[in-house]
């Protein structure tokens, strides 16, 4: 994946496109109305249903697969946070950044339009979801790195990790779960296996305890043994986030 130098202007082109033009041009976006930019984004980041969100999600790529390029910057801006942050946490931008932030960011960008455009209609739930981890796959994909990561978990649990509503506007690096626990599996350190118990029981709704009976039944093992088994793995887990934080903070820039 090659960024030329042109595109290291790309992220203050797309803001600047959309501070002066975009946020308050009126436009029409089909069944969902007549909105001003900043209004498409507000649909999108509102609270509400995940399936509400899916459907403005998959309406807006559908209006830019037909040509309507408006409708593709919408989304292309709502998740700009996500290209940003994995700028600078996703493993295969790593040097990128180090050398250029500008030219990481760019590339991430250009993931995330590729995505968008080529987004697959059928998937019509968990529409956030498939953004942010295909976009993850593309840029390890285009460096060369791991080939093999899937998240084998559902639909629903998905939507838990990625966190669909837009909350990607936070500094932390690894306030995006998909990005962790893909770097997690990428990294060597959690297999796909142990992410996807982690899930579920990190994740679990209701009754954290009945689910834990139930995941312990399904694996043959006491609940004992299974309280273990996920203290190791959430062990893992922080041990090897706490030792990348640190080699993040070798590398910073030391101020005068």
């Amino acid at each position: 994946m090659h960024v030329s130098s042109a595109s290291t202007t790309l992220e203050r082109a797309l803001l600047n496109e959309w501070n002066s033009t975009l946020a308050t041009l009126r436009h029409s976006f089909g069944a969902l109305g007549e909105l001003t930019g900043d209004e498409a984004i507000d649909l999108i980041r509102r609270p509400q249903p995940q399936d509400e969100r899916d459907h403005v999600l998959h309406q807006l790529i559908e209006l830019e697969h037909a040509g309507d390029q408006i409708a593709g910057k919408v989304i292309l801006k709502s998740f700009l946070p996500l290209a940003f942050r994995l700028a600078r946490t996703c493993t295969s931008m790593r040097a990128t950044w180090r050398n250029s932030p500008t030219d990481a960011t760019a590339t991430t960008i250009g993931a995330l339009w590729e995505i968008i455009r080529t987004y697959p209609m059928h998937r019509t739930s968990s529409v956030a979801g498939n953004i942010r981890l295909e976009c993850i796959k593309l840029l390890e994909r285009g460096f060369g790195a791991s080939t093999d990561v899937e998240l084998a978990v559902d639909d629903e649990t998905l939507e838990h990790l990625v966190n669909a509503d837009a909350a990607a506007d936070t500094d932390d690096p690894f306030h995006d779960l998909v990005t962790l626990f893909t770097w997690a599996i990428d990294n060597g350190t959690l297999t796909a296996d142990e992410v996807r118990l982690l899930a579920r029981i990190e994740l679990a709704e209701g009754n954290p305890g009945e689910e834990r009976e139930h995941a312990a039944a399904e694996l043959g093992i006491s609940r004992d043994t299974l309280n273990r088994r996920v203290h190791r793995i959430r062990s893992k887990l922080m041990t090897a986030v706490c030792g990348d934080v640190q080699e993040r903070v070798s590398y910073a820039p030391r101020r005068s």
